[in-house]
Formats: structure tokens, C-alpha cells, sequence
């Protein structure tokens, strides 16, 4: 895992060209495999961002076609597939979604196309996603080891319109050394994990640990979260009962209760000394250094693949395991009552098969050996990103990530983001609500009411109870 971590940049970069490089020869594909001159030639597109934090997601489709060729010659069949993969500019993945459907709006697009798991059911609903829910268990060789709560990131009305192809982990980091400093003795430390995942220990409990940690050690923080809107924080949210979507419409779900309750947590933590008013005005180099490095924060909501990209190689957290286990660990999202079930988020990118194309079989069956265990295992330790396939923690690559292997074990229970294109303009709605809360402008319940308030003006069909 050092070695992932220390080269990881040099790495991505020789990937980016890499994939740079395949798309511009992807026309030359047909002459590589030496096709008959009576083969069925077939043209996939695929579409996905130029993404350096990924360059696989689109790679592994390339090599996928070669897979796939193979298998039909074995088949018999005299179609050839070859890939052609289109780049594009946009910034992010929300901007991707959206040029991508004005694509589609004008009768054009790809065969295949990389987007964010939330995009899925607004692709679906205007037919441009294929129902995958008869092609799935057709192909049992490529989908069987899909680790099974990732295909809850690709339904819509309850039918899967897209395939995993990664995931990541978030959770509650915390700093063993000072809790011992605190007080807290090696049993209460080692043992916090497995006590959440019993339910033994609530988001109150945390709140309380963290609180004495301040006020007993050198640590300055009890409990830190993102400065700006993402998926972190919501985890609280979810713990309070929140999913954001009502599941038999489809449409966005506010409960006022759940919300008050949610914002109550982070308002208890500022009034306590445990989380900063100014949390959502702190700079991202600032927490990290003061969690990382300079042992001022007691536990830190973030995600996993940070470890990799900026606590090994940029803040002298050690990488080897060992190491790690000695000053720092993490544990799952504790429930909000005892006995309640634990609670992570994740927010996987997905493969989804057009429903325009016009070779839906081959496409799916392209998606699918993309989708093999070695292949996403080049992509997730290039990249941080957590396996899709339970097979992938026999592969020695992983098991020589250990954070990835470890935080594996959080994809059962992991939460997902509403699949709905309007949750992006809610969560920043949400985030505003935090910073009132937190900056002492609004109380829990006035913060519910202005995420009610502003969602129902500026959103469509919103479910308040």
C-alpha cells in the first residue's frame, strides 16, 4: 500500500496517457484483431469524462472489447465489436449528466456511458438507460460477484438501470493517541469499532467521548466534517431516518422530524465545545493538517480513499498497517438510539448500456467483462477507489491495500444518495441549513424549516411530512 500511495500520482498520470493513447488508436481495433472480411463489424461509444482521479472507468472498456472478442470467436460468432470512446471536458460529473442528456434530447448518444450513480434514474426515466433487469441474471459469469447493496446505487422504481463500477467508504476517523491522553484505556479504544457495529454505542456516545478528549488532552476539535456541501454529513442524516426519497414516486422526501433531529446532533456538538461554530468556513488544508498532523482533532467525518491520495504520502500517516492500528483507526456511522444498526455512505460511479443502442446484448456483455475482478482491481488501487466484486479480496493487489480491503467491510449496510437529479440543488439547500445551525443563526427546528421552505420553492414535486 506505500508504494500505491508514494507513486499514486505518477501512476494516475501514466494511466490518463495510457487512455489517451487506446482511444486514439480505438479506431484501429478492427485491424488489430485481424477481422474476416465476412465479420459483422459493431461500433460501440462510449462516453465518459476526462477524468484523472479514474482514467480506467473508460480503459477497462477498451480491454474489455478484446475480452469480448475473444468470446464470441469461441462462440462461433463472426461479429467483432470494437470501442470508440469519446472524452468529454466537463468539470464534474453533474455537468457530464447534463451535457449528456441534451445528447440524447437531439437523437444522438452513446452505446455505453460513465456517470455518477445519482444520474441513473433521470437517464432511465426519459427511456436513454437500459432496463438491465433481464440481461443481469443472463450473465451470471460477470454479475453473480457484485457485492449486493451496490446494486441498491443503480435502481430505479425498484429495476437496475446500471452497473456498479466502484464505490468508497465514509466514516468516523479517529485519533487513538488522543484518547489515551484523555483517559480512555487501550479495551475502550480498540473495541469502539466492533462496539458501534453492535449498536452499543450511539452518535451521543461519540459526541460525549469526543467532548472529554477536548477537554482532557491537547486536541482543540472533538469532531470535524467537510467545509462544504458533499456526502459526508449526511450520514448524520441518515442515521436520523432520513433517505431523501420517497419509495414508491421516486420524488424527493423531506421529514421535518428527522431533519430537526439530524441538526439537533450538530447544534448539541458546537454548543458542547465538540465541533467549531466556524467548521464550514475552515479551509480543507486546515483540517487536514490538524487531524493528520498535528494531533488537534479527536475524530473527523471523511472517507477512506483520503488516506491514500493525502494522509500517506502529504502528512506523514504511516502507511503500513501495523503502524496505522497504533495511533489511528475508524469506525462506522453509530446509530442515533442503542441497539440501532450502524450506518456509512457511499457514492459509486456506474456503467450504464443506453436504451437507444442498438446492440444492447453486446454492450451489457462489454460492461460486463469490464466488470471482472482484475480488471476494477487495477482501477480501485490506482485510485482509492473500494472493489465492486467480493472476489477482489483474494487478489493480493488489494489485500496489499489494506484500507480498501478493510473498508470493504462497510459496503453491506453502506448508505447512497437519493438517485434523483434534483438531490444536488437539496443538499446545498441541507448544507446552508448546517452552516445556520452551526453559526448560531438558526435553531434545529428553524433549519428544518428553511430546507422545507427552500426545497419546496425551488424544486419540483417534493414530499414534505
Amino acid at each position: 500500500w506505500s508504494k500505491y500511495a508514494k507513486r499514486k500520482e505518477s501512476m494516475i498520470t501514466r494511466l490518463s496517457k495510457y487512455l489517451a493513447l487506446v482511444v486514439l488508436g480505438a479506431v484501429l481495433l478492427g485491424a488489430v484483431y485481424s477481422v474476416p472480411a465476412s465479420a459483422e463489424e459493431v461500433v460501440l461509444n462510449v462516453w465518459s469524462r476526462q477524468d484523472v482521479s479514474g482514467p480506467l472507468r473508460a480503459g477497462n472498456l477498451i480491454t474489455a472489447a478484446s475480452r469480448l472478442n475473444k468470446a464470441l470467436k469461441k462462440e462461433g460468432s463472426e461479429t467483432h465489436v470494437t470501442v470508440l470512446v469519446r472524452q468529454g471536458p466537463a468539470s464534474g460529473f453533474d455537468d457530464d449528466a447534463l451535457q449528456l442528456l441534451k445528447v440524447f434530447g437531439i437523437g444522438k448518444g452513446p452505446d455505453v456511458f460513465v456517470a455518477a450513480h445519482e444520474w441513473t434514474c433521470a437517464f432511465a426515466n426519459d427511456g436513454f438507460a437500459l432496463n438491465l433487469e433481464k440481461y443481469i441474471p443472463k450473465y451470471p459469469e460477470h454479475f453473480d460477484d457484485i457485492i449486493p447493496n451496490l446494486w441498491n446505487s443503480t435502481k430505479c422504481g425498484g429495476q437496475r438501470f446500471a452497473v456498479p463500477q466502484d464505490a468508497d467508504a465514509r466514516m468516523f476517523f479517529y485519533n487513538k493517541k488522543l484518547m489515551r491522553e484523555a483517559g480512555f484505556n487501550s479495551a475502550f479504544i480498540e473495541n469502539l469499532p466492533k462496539r458501534v457495529l453492535a449498536g452499543e454505542v450511539t452518535l451521543d456516545d461519540i459526541s460525549d467521548v469526543a467532548k472529554q478528549v477536548v477537554d482532557k488532552s491537547q486536541a482543540e476539535y472533538g469532531i470535524l466534517h467537510r467545509p462544504s456541501k458533499g456526502p459526508d454529513y449526511l450520514m448524520i442524516f441518515n442515521s436520523y431516518g432520513s433517505s431523501f426519497q420517497d419509495e414508491k414516486t421516486g420524488n424527493l422526501l423531506l421529514e421535518r422530524d428527522k431533519l430537526e433531529g439530524a441538526y439537533g446532533w450538530f447544534m448539541r456538538n458546537v454548543k458542547n465545545g465538540v465541533t467549531p461554530a466556524n467548521n464550514t468556513a475552515m479551509e480543507w488544508g486546515t483540517i487536514r493538517k490538524k487531524f493528520y498532523a498535528d494531533n488537534k482533532v479527536a475524530f473527523w467525518m471523511y472517507g477512506i480513499w483520503d488516506l491514500g491520495t493525502n494522509a500517506f504520502p502529504s502528512f506523514g500517516v504511516p502507511s503500513d498497517e501495523m503502524a496505522f492500528n497504533n495511533d489511528w483507526g475508524w469506525t462506522a456511522t453509530p446509530p442515533v438510539m442503542k441497539g440501532g444498526k450502524p450506518g456509512s455512505l457511499t457514492h459509486p460511479i456506474v456503467y450504464v448500456v443506453s436504451g437507444n443502442t442498438k446492440h444492447p446484448d453486446l454492450a451489457v456483455r462489454l460492461v460486463g467483462f469490464a466488470s471482472a475482478a482484475d480488471l476494477n482491481t487495477n482501477h480501485a488501487v490506482t485510485t482509492t477507489h473500494i472493489g465492486i466484486n467480493r472476489s477482489q479480496a483474494n487478489d493480493p493487489r488489494y489485500q496489499k491495500a489494506w484500507p480498501l480491503l478493510r473498508a470493504t467491510e462497510l459496503l453491506p449496510f453502506t448508505k447512497f444518495m437519493p438517485n434523483h437529479p434534483d438531490f444536488g440543488p437539496l443538499n446545498l439547500i441541507i448544507y446552508k441549513g448546517l452552516q445556520g445551525v452551526e453559526q448560531n443563526r438558526l435553531t434545529h427546528a428553524e433549519a428544518a424549516a428553511f430546507v422545507i421552505d427552500e426545497a419546496q420553492g425551488q424544486l419540483e414535486n417534493v414530499i414534505v411530512k
